[in-house]
């Protein structure tokens, strides 16, 4: 069994690693995790590939479409640099590999047309002797022409897709769906991606939901059971928000992880829907007063009835251990290692609009992600004036994470007694407030604690 690190709200979380030196929030490791972070699975995209900017629609299709001179397959490394806002006229269908797709700040590619035909944005698929492969998406608006139940397209869709990273995006207004995963797709990381539905629903489609603002379905249906054993999927600081109706997300077969994911979809008719032999594990999620937590969607009377829900540690959700079945339960510390931060901040650190969940990144050609697209969020402007040299600057390293029979090192949050706020100038504060803050925390034991935090 793999051993756990959580880094729990009042530790400071790692610093970059090794080759993800920008300088993003605490919270932001600035790589793939959980399922996108598996030994010999890694998502790597584009790396040391050619970098082109791209700002029309045809632009787009030639880089993602480029071929190997001597196989003829397109698995040539490229990254993509989209710029502007591009139409696409009808979804664009890739069978591609070894690609990273950046959007430049601001660049959205989206789709007005909402019939079932042309609907749809961006899709990854494999088949017919052509598979899509190692894909990464960052900081990249994409958008729908608005719900309508007409048995459409998504806004972004992967098919029997393999080893993939989609981070920093907004997604929404699907005609079908936000997100959607399908078809044996697997070792997939969606971190700090937005989903909302701005534009109203359309009533009249030819399915009869009249509100069909639905955002991510792992697993196209009960019967599709060659996706037994995939679609294992890690979500991690990601924000359904306005309009995000249901599906956030429902799933069949795969192992699904939600970590620190923040609700505030209130009024919606369900969240998290478990399905046929769905393995969901959530744990320290955030759900507004309004948000159905969950809904039941397995059909025993046609036989489809196993199922296994975790939900631990989450805001406005009784804790649940429950199945139906003989499956063993998906417990995401049996398979990989990962960081966590208290329920209590899921709203300051994933919701904020600046530092948080969505397209906010900097990216510049030729280097890639390299901060916020607010220059002055997420900077220490005076690194370390502020600590006193007899202060422990990084509370919870000096923890052993090999100690303990579970393998779960933790800094024991039973202990924390009181938390106090300040800013870099000493001032002290009633709470965050946007930008570096100065968090003093007084444990049990009345020993003293300071690191700092981004609001």
């Amino acid at each position: 069994m793999k051993k756990m690190f959580i880094a729990a709200a009042v530790a400071v979380m790692l610093t970059q690693t090794a080759g993800a030196q920008t300088p993003l929030s605490e919270y932001d490791l600035n790589r793939p995790i959980g399922w996108g972070s598996m030994p010999d699975f890694e998502v790597t995209g584009g790396e040391g590939g050619t970098e082109v900017v791209v700002t029309t629609e045809d632009e787009f299709d030639t880089a993602m479409n480029t071929r190997n001179p001597d196989t003829r397959e397109r698995d040539v490394p490229m990254i993509i640099y989209v710029q502007g806002e591009i139409e696409f006229k009808a979804m664009h269908t890739y069978h591609t590999k070894n690609k990273t797709i950046y959007g430049l700040p601001g660049a959205r590619i989206y789709s007005n047309d909402r019939t079932k035909k042309n609907s749809g944005v961006l899709k990854f698929t494999s088949g017919s002797g052509a598979d899509s492969e190692n894909i990464i998406i960052r900081n990249l608006t994409i958008q729908g022409a608005g719900a309508y139940d007409v048995d459409g397209d998504d806004a972004l869709l992967f098919q029997g897709v393999k080893r993939v990273w989609v981070d920093h995006c907004t997604i929404g207004d699907g005609v079908d769906s936000s997100l959607d995963c399908n078809h044996e797709s697997d070792y997939i990381c969606v971190s700090w991606c937005r989903f909302i539905y701005k534009i109203p629903p359309m009533s009249g489609g030819s399915g009869g939901a009249n509100d069909h603002r639905f955002c991510n379905t792992w697993g196209s249906s009960d019967s599709d059971t060659s996706s037994l054993g995939h679609l294992n999927t890690t979500f991690a600081n990601c924000w359904w928000d306005e309009g995000c109706m249901e599906r956030c997300p429902r799933v069949r077969f795969g192992k699904v992880h939600l970590l620190n994911c923040y609700y505030t979809n209130v009024g919606n008719h369900y969240s998290i829907g478990y399905g046929y032999k769905s393995n969901i594990y959530a744990e320290k999620c955030w759900f507004a007063d309004g948000v159905i937590v969950d809904k039941d969607y397995t059909d025993a009377k046609k036989g489809y009835a196993e199922y296994n829900l975790h939900i631990e540690d989450c805001h406005n959700s009784v804790d649940k251990h429950q199945n139906v079945g003989d499956i063993e339960y998906f417990v995401p510390s049996d398979y990989y290692e990962y960081q966590s931060f208290d329920t209590e901040l899921v709203p300051t650190v994933v919701g904020n609009e600046k530092t948080g969940a969505g397209a906010n990144l900097m990216v510049e050609f030729g280097k890639g992600v390299t901060g916020y697209a607010d220059s002055d969020s997420g900077q220490d402007e005076d690194p370390g004036q502020d600590e006193d040299p007899g202060e422990d600057e990084n509370p919870g390293q000096d923890e052993d994470p090999d100690s303990g029979e579970s393998g779960v090192t933790d800094v024991n949050l039973d202990r924390v007694k009181t938390f106090e706020y300040y800013n870099i100038m000493g001032v002290k504060l009633s709470a965050p407030q946007p930008g570096v803050n100065i968090v003093m925390e007084r444990m049990g034991d009345g020993s003293l604690r300071r690191y700092k935090i981004v609001k």
